[in-house]
């Protein structure tokens, strides 16, 4: 019964260790102009998947990645068959775009996926997602299937065909519920 004890006095004395950071990236909300919520982002691996979280709120610095963040996504991304996952900001001249790069490979295609996402009255909002599989086919020819959604407009492009999409709430493109196949569930991108 002490050596019980003993051993879980010690194991509550170890220090929790660090989950494993695939990519870290920061920025202001505003872009370059530096008048918005500076923010922190996190991406790390969850399982099969890849997990998002995002420190914001601060308008004096970039917050340090402590205590609850405000945004967490454990589902934000697949991980399976990932070659690079990473955080980019990029400046689209109307603020900060956050993108979740995934580049994959298996035995069938290799590919790309981004999922961008901007911080809108108070939500974290998907803007856009795009997605790339360059299928082997052995045997036969390679063919690739290609899909970029600009959620904005509501347009989709696949395989060089445009469509409109059908009109969503401001909700609905709320990044905590987004998941890795989330364009392709709620028919922004169709399967093949």
């Amino acid at each position: 019964m002490r050596l019980i004890a003993l051993a879980m006095s010690l194991a509550a004395a170890l220090p929790v260790t660090a989950q494993t950071l695939l990519s870290e990236a920061t920025g202001n909300w505003a872009g370059p102009s530096n008048e918005g919520f500076y923010f922190r982002a996190q991406l790390s691996p969850t399982k099969d998947k890849a997990r998002l979280r995002i420190w914001g709120g601060a308008l004096d610095g970039v917050p340090k990645a402590s205590g609850d963040p405000e945004f967490d996504n454990d589902q934000i991304a697949l991980g399976a068959f990932a070659t690079r996952q990473e955080l980019e900001v990029y400046d689209s001249g109307q603020g900060s775009i956050l993108q979740v790069v995934t580049e994959f490979a298996d035995e069938d295609a290799e590919g790309r996926s981004v999922v961008q996402i901007q911080y809108l009255d108070n939500q974290y909002t998907v803007v856009g997602y795009y997605h790339l599989s360059k299928f082997y086919n052995p045997g036969g020819e390679p063919f690739a299937y290609e899909c970029d959604v600009d959620l904005w407009n509501m347009v989709s492009i696949e395989n060089g065909q445009q469509r409109t999409l059908e009109p969503v709430g401001f909700e609905a493109l709320n990044a905590s519920d987004w998941t890795w196949d989330a364009a392709f569930e709620r028919g922004f991108c169709t399967r093949m």
